[in-house]
């Protein structure tokens, strides 16, 4: 259960990322300020949200367990979008 729990944060936390770069490319946005704001919305936000459920589900389960899938699931995700990026 600590796996399933720990790779849904995961996936909410690569989801929102995404949302957020969507928006940003959809924007066109080309000043810096606008982007450094936005990137740090968007750092707030996971940040909160993720930490939440996270706490909640240490609070629940086995806290090892679900840091430990937390991460590795979330950098493969990561390692899976980037793949995807390269042509």
């Amino acid at each position: 259960m600590e796996i399933v729990v720990g790779g849904l944060i995961a996936v909410v936390n690569q989801s929102l990322l995404y949302w957020r770069m969507r928006q940003l490319k959809h924007k066109n946005i080309l000043d810096p300020k606008q982007v450094v704001n936005l990137a740090r919305v968007s750092l707030i936000e996971r940040l909160l949200l993720v930490g939440i459920m996270l706490v909640f589900a240490m609070q629940r389960l086995d806290p090892l367990s679900v840091i430990l899938s937390f991460f590795i699931i979330n950098l493969s995700l990561a390692f899976y979008k980037q793949c995807q990026l390269k042509p």
